[in-house]
């Protein structure tokens, strides 16, 4: 199963709406993480109680590697890129490999000082008697372990959204859909601060918003294939071939219409 990333440009008269807020990847996040490490840091090197040293170390870790996986996650995502199954028929729109595997890494790194902590306990090492240093790596390990159950049942849901002759399925996190053409009422994408792809049932049934990282894609993108398809119920029996042939199709149809 291989994963074919495009910035096909897909002619719309819809607004379009940025991927980050302002429109600017928003890389100060890194760098007020990376500061948060410093003080961690530096107790890890300059204290000589090994309990102490043991647990800020591995919270050190634990910030600087949050911090790669959000720089990471940030990189994934691009105005107008289109991420997509090369091996299924219709077009499936795939969150990066990243953001699937990203929420595993970030449960496992929230786990190392809780590990740490019982360490320090079970071998009685010397550390600065202080309750909240003691205990806080105990909460963020009960966050972590949350984090990798919850993604760890969600594996058993499709992740991102399937558009076929059928209609749409998905989407992982985001609420689960499995609605044909028929029941799929509004397309469009949200006017908040970042575009999400915005999807309502018909007569005022359910709806579910999705951002960029559960789609792989970029809203804006993915909705004006969607209300292709949804406006031109004569252009879904293309959907039964691969979905980088049926993306060109698409692009190709939207060109001419403006044309």
């Amino acid at each position: 199963m291989g994963v074919v990333t495009t910035s096909p440009r897909l002619a719309s008269a819809e607004a379009r709406v940025p991927v980050f807020p302002n429109g600017r990847r928003p890389a100060w996040l890194v760098v007020v993480v990376v500061l948060f490490a410093v003080l961690p840091g530096v107790m890890a090197v300059a204290d000589g109680r090994p309990g102490l040293r043991l647990v800020t170390g591995a919270s050190t870790v634990t910030l600087l590697g949050v911090a790669g996986c959000l720089n990471l996650l940030l990189r994934t995502m691009r105005e107008r890129v289109v991420r997509i199954d090369e091996s299924a028929s219709g077009i499936w729109f795939r969150p990066a490999p990243a953001a699937t595997a990203m929420p595993f890494v970030l449960g496992s790194l929230l786990l190392l000082p809780a590990v740490a902590q019982i360490v320090v306990d079970v071998a009685d090492l010397a550390t600065m008697p202080s309750f909240l240093l003691t205990r806080a790596p105990s909460a963020l390990g009960l966050l972590g372990l949350g984090i990798i159950v919850v993604n760890t049942v969600r594996l058993r849901e499709a992740a991102g959204l399937h558009v076929t002759v059928e209609g749409l399925t998905g989407i992982r996190g985001r609420g689960r859909i499995d609605w044909t053409w028929d029941e799929l009422a509004e397309v469009d994408v949200g006017t908040g601060p970042v575009a999400k792809l915005r999807l309502v049932a018909d007569a005022g049934g359910p709806g579910i918003e999705a951002p960029m990282l559960a789609l792989g894609s970029d809203p804006n993108q993915v909705a004006t294939v969607v209300r292709y398809f949804r406006d031109v119920p004569s252009a879904r029996a293309e959907l039964n071939g691969p979905g980088p042939a049926v993306l060109r199709g698409v692009d190709d149809a939207l060109r001419a219409r403006e044309g």
